[in-house]
């Protein structure tokens, strides 16, 4: 016959084994669960920055077709969004391609190409060349690095 005293400590032995079992198992998910939420929150981050990108492109475009060029012409939009420490910085950069009559009054540093002056019709309109940067910092990242999402877009007016 087996004697009580082995019985309590094979008890003992295994309750200890299915202890670690299941701290090893709930390590395991609480890995998974943290890397998801890391994943989630770059993706949402990422969203957000292409979403305000696509925003302030067509606020830059809508800008520049109201824009009085008779002085000067715009070449910059800059914005926040959001709460100050993390938020969404806007660099939006306006280049002009078109006829050199249209944008006579527009620094050079902001002009891509001109056309020549006699060229009438189609070839004589402008389009922009629109490049939108956001700035933000990874909510997840320990050294808050900044991360950029860039869109460039060609528009004709």
């Amino acid at each position: 016959m087996i004697n009580k005293q082995h019985r309590k400590a094979f008890s003992m032995i295994t309750a200890i084994f299915v202890i670690m079992i299941m701290s090893i198992v709930s390590i395991m998910i609480m890995n998974v669960t943290e890397k998801t939420l890391k994943s989630t929150t770059h993706q949402y981050q990422k969203e957000q920055a292409a979403l305000l990108a696509r925003s302030y492109t067509e606020l830059a475009i809508l800008y520049v077709m109201y824009y009085d060029r008779s002085s000067d012409c715009l070449e910059t939009i800059t914005d926040h969004f959001g709460d100050a420490t993390s938020g969404y910085d806007i660099d939006v950069r306006i280049k002009y391609i078109g006829n050199a009559n249209l944008l006579a009054h527009c620094s050079a540093s902001s002009i891509v190409a001109t056309l020549d002056q006699n060229i009438t019709g189609f070839y004589s309109t402008i389009s922009l060349v629109v490049d939108t940067y956001i700035h933000y910092k990874d909510f997840d990242d320990p050294s808050h690095r900044d991360s950029t999402f860039h869109r460039r877009t060609l528009q004709k007016l």
